[in-house]
């Protein structure tokens, strides 16, 4: 049995329009809301978690999907196993409905309190748009792996840059964002002139609200109480530095297994190609000895491709330029 929830983090109206915001829904969601439905679904059942975990397991997966305005959704698929993961059946006593009934009980227990001196205390929790459906069968009536998969790749595919922001990081590369030369706090940095910052942020070719976003969370990565996000470094991504998407470790197979399939399947290939050149097969004890060497050659376009590109970024541009200027000064009459 699936089900499938959506959820965003909901702040409190006195808080700091802050993108760190987009980060707190990452420890919201990673440990606190999991612990939290396990602990839902094990009351529900009037069991205790350590008798429900030799019933059933709950796994999951989930994705984490941009939106214009900047903040992010997480769109997850929780799913009733057996006591062996995905590869047992889940107890016929579980249902749909009571999973529900878990994932809302957690979504409503679960907050974070985010402790600051400079912008006070503030308890950060999910908010009311909590949309949960039952996953069904599609097509020919079978609920198969693939739909699911489709299900959770519509949303994957968003990335940061839907919501108009940059695809780079905006740390200056030569004194790492700190503003001065490295080992010389008192000497700033030449090429930064000591903000740290990649390119000025009034330069950047975004909405004011985004441009907003990416100054408010530099300034809050600034802080000693929020070094530990790491908010400077992932400004160009709003503040959000998790991962798009993650699973719980009994969802299904794991990357090293996928690697473990890959691996072999090129060794079989190679013994087969190897077996239709007539060549022998290497004995167990044979080493390979890879002997190459690289050249530096030249880097950049070749010029019939640097025209291209030049033309595809003044069109880029220049779109860019439209668009602002319709903000201000409507559409361009034509």
């Amino acid at each position: 049995m699936r089900a499938a929830f959506t959820a965003k983090a909901t702040f409190p109206e006195s808080a700091p329009p802050d993108s760190s915001t987009p980060t707190h829904p990452v420890a919201l969601g990673a440990s606190r809301i999991t612990s939290n439905l396990r602990r839902a679904l094990a009351a529900h059942f009037h069991i205790t978690q350590k008798d429900m975990k030799h019933l059933l397991r709950v796994s999951f997966a989930k994705v984490t999907e941009y939106q214009k305005r900047g903040l992010v959704h997480f769109h997850a698929v929780v799913r009733i196993d057996g006591p062996d993961g995905h590869t047992s059946a889940p107890p016929a006593w579980a249902s749909v409905d009571d999973l529900t009934y878990a994932i809302r009980a957690a979504v409503r227990r679960t907050a974070l309190t985010v402790t600051s001196d400079t912008v006070g205390d503030h308890e950060i929790r999910w908010g009311s748009m909590l949309d949960v459906q039952e996953i069904t069968a599609l097509g020919d009536g079978e609920l198969t792996d693939a739909a699911v998969a489709g299900y959770v790749a519509k949303y994957a595919t968003k990335s940061a840059e839907d919501c108009g922001t940059v695809d780079r990081s905006l740390i200056c590369v030569a004194c790492s964002g700190r503003g001065h030369v490295p080992g010389d706090v008192l000497a700033g940095c030449p090429e930064c002139e000591g903000t740290g910052h990649a390119e000025p942020f009034e330069d950047l070719l975004v909405q004011a609200h985004v441009r907003q976003m990416i100054r408010t969370s530099w300034t809050l990565g600034g802080l000693p109480e929020f070094v530990d996000l790491k908010l400077c470094k992932w400004a160009h991504m709003l503040g959000f530095r998790g991962h798009f998407s993650t699973k719980s470790r009994t969802y299904s197979t794991t990357l090293g297994a996928l690697r473990d399939v890959r691996r072999a399947w090129r060794l079989a290939q190679a013994d087969a190609a190897r077996a239709r050149a007539g060549h022998p097969a290497p004995g167990p004890d044979t080493m390979l000895v890879t002997d190459s060497s690289w050249a530096y050659l030249a880097s950049g376009y070749r010029p019939g491709e640097e025209l291209l590109a030049a033309q595809t970024r003044h069109e880029i541009n220049e779109t860019r330029a439209d668009k602002e200027r319709a903000k201000t000064e409507g559409e361009v009459w034509q």
